[in-house]
């Protein structure tokens, strides 16, 4: 009988240790990314700001579709499969800095991506992402921080991107390989 309790009690310490863990995670978490690419600032800011044609070179982004929104206001949903996120979009400084805001009610999680792209002296570009994500449920913040890791969209995003710009190259011209 013993044996029995103790098969139940220790699982059930366990999820309960497990969920006492996420509960204490903090809400905000704050993840930062980088990378030197070598097309100019322009051609960088051209494709961030054309968010029609990220599905056709984002991995996770099956569509798109414009929210209808108030004038001098960018909305759409960006669908992943199964689930998906209505984005407004601000520019805070045009050429230099841009804001991703995610917007509804009833959401799990929120946040802000910020991007900001600075010109590097070969004429390349320094793309930083700042992602400031709010999961409003326990288990997300624990699936965040231990199971898909803090920064792993902006590396997807960064690699998609890089991707893309390299497509997007005219061939036959030389092309600076950047770290």
């Amino acid at each position: 009988m013993q044996w029995v309790a103790l098969a139940i009690a220790v699982p059930v310490l366990l999820l309960a240790g497990v969920a006492l863990a996420a509960w204490l995670l903090p809400v905000h978490q704050l993840s930062r990314r980088s990378r030197d690419l070598a097309q100019r600032p322009d051609q960088v800011w051209q494709v961030l700001t054309d968010f029609e044609a990220y599905p056709q070179w984002r991995r996770q982004v099956r569509s798109i579709t414009r929210v209808p929104s108030a004038p001098h206001q960018e909305l759409w949903r960006e669908s992943y499969g199964g689930t998906g996120l209505t984005l407004r979009t601000e520019v805070e400084d045009h050429g230099r800095v841009l804001l991703r805001h995610v917007v509804g009610n009833k959401l799990e999680f929120g946040g802000v991506w910020r991007f900001e792209l600075t010109p590097l002296h070969n004429g390349g570009t320094r793309l930083a992402v700042i992602e400031a994500a709010e999961y409003y449920r326990p288990l997300h913040r624990l699936v965040a921080r231990y199971v898909t890791g803090e920064g792993r969209n902006i590396d997807l995003f960064l690699a998609d991107l890089a991707r893309e710009l390299q497509r997007r190259e005219p061939h036959g011209l030389p092309h600076t390989a950047l770290a």
